[in-house]
This record gives C-alpha cells, structure tokens and sequence, in this order.
C-alpha cells in the first residue's frame, strides 16, 4: 500500500519555467511520515511548501548561474524542483513541519491522534 503517491505536475502558474521532481525518500516511524528531498542549489526564500486539501505541494525555485560562469561538468539539470504529493489519510495536515538543510529538505507528516497506536487498558 503506497502511503504517499507522487502526483506529476510538471508546471504551475508559479514554475514558467522547467520543473523536475527532486529526489525525495519517504519514511513511516510510529508517530509521522518523515519526507527527505534534495533540493541542492535552493535558498530558503526560493522555497514554498504548502498542503492544499489532499496534496502536499513543493516548489523550489533554483538561484540563477552567474552570467560569467560555464560548467565544466553538471550533473544536475538546470531547471526548478516540483513535487505534488498525495496525502494519506493518517497525515495530520495542521501540524506538517518543514526544515531546510544544506540543500536538503526534511518534512515531518505527524499522523492524527486516532490512528497512532495505543494500548489498552484490560479490566477485571
């Protein structure tokens, strides 16, 4: 069972241009998803993350090369970072944390009180 999906939205009114999806990890511990993405060569400024209604939206605009400079060698496209992903219903959407890093984008999805596990008390 896929806990988050990928949506592919290459565009938005807010990317005219290139988009790619960053590559991104998905982990589930007992409290929250944990979501890492690489986004190098992203300012904090250039960053948006919101949760819209079922999706969980990134956009990560890429600072401009200098003019004067020319790659020897790159690795990395030239373009911004997309990523739309679908929520799982687990995901308490009020409380979704975000904390860039070096270039690396860490989003904690805390799962709603109700789904988490818990014990139960046995009487008697």
């Amino acid at each position: 069972m896929n806990l988050l999906t990928k949506k592919n939205h290459a565009t938005t009114e807010t990317a005219p241009r290139r988009a790619i999806a960053p590559r991104y990890e998905v982990e589930e511990t007992v409290d929250a998803f944990v979501i890492t993405a690489h986004v190098p060569g992203v300012d904090r400024k250039a960053l948006e993350t919101h949760v819209d209604g079922e999706n969980l939206t990134v956009f990560a605009r890429r600072a401009d090369a200098p003019e004067d400079w020319t790659p020897v060698y790159r690795e990395s496209a030239v373009a911004d970072y997309r990523l739309v992903l679908e929520l799982d219903h687990r995901v308490n959407r009020d409380a979704v944390r975000a904390e860039l890093n070096q270039g690396v984008l860490t989003l904690t999805l805390p799962k709603a009180e109700a789904v988490k596990p818990r014990r139960i008390e046995i009487k008697g």
